[in-house]
């Protein structure tokens, strides 16, 4: 439905624009009559038979998003909310601090070097072999450094944050452990003591 009314409405603005130029004059738009099948427009019509082929695209794109067989558009812009949905807005911001608090260069990118003091200050030290596997990870146009985007798919897709997460859960756990064996420890004293 809303692509006939699209069609309708263009019809009526190249009908304008004909008016407007000298050519024949608009049916009025009070009597709403089933559009006559287009002619091939003469030489003097070229505007409008690109607008013609900018309509026909535009409608069969709708209808292959209607029907969900149209591809999704790569996006010549990077937009981080809506390529890494599954990142919080907040964490997106603090991912973005911490790129551009790394970023000693203020080029845009994280070399080698800089990655290698960011995973220094973070606590996760790595070898130069190490940094060059995680930037040959996500390095999509092959320049040897990481820009925003990157360093975003790194976060999401990186196995080494499944790492971190194992290594913290287990410092967690083992501190558990331990106030553990002290409350036992505190018990037994208080026992033999008494």
């Amino acid at each position: 439905m809303a692509s006939e009314e699209l069609a309708r409405k263009l019809q009526r603005r190249l009908r304008l624009e004909e008016a407007e130029q000298g050519g024949p004059q608009p049916v009025p738009p009070a009597a709403p009559a089933p559009e006559p099948e287009l002619e091939p427009a003469p030489p003097a019509r070229a505007p409008t038979a690109s607008a013609d082929a900018e309509l026909s695209a535009q409608l069969s794109r709708r209808l292959d998003i209607n029907e969900g067989a149209a591809r999704p558009r790569r996006c010549k812009v990077f937009h981080p909310y809506t390529e890494f949905p599954e990142f919080s807005r907040r964490l997106i911001k603090d991912l973005e601090g911490m790129f551009k608090l790394y970023d000693a260069g203020r080029d845009g990118f994280i070399d080698l070097m800089e990655l290698k003091l960011m995973m220094e200050k973070l606590g996760a030290p790595q070898t130069h072999l190490g940094l060059k596997s995680m930037i040959k990870e996500v390095d999509e146009d092959f320049d040897g450094k990481l820009s925003f985007r990157e360093a975003q798919a790194l976060s999401s897709a990186s196995k080494f944050e499944a790492e971190l997460k194992a290594e913290q859960d287990e410092r967690k756990r083992e501190e558990e452990e331990r106030k553990l064996r002290q409350a036992a420890f505190k018990e037994l004293k208080a026992t033999f003591s008494t």
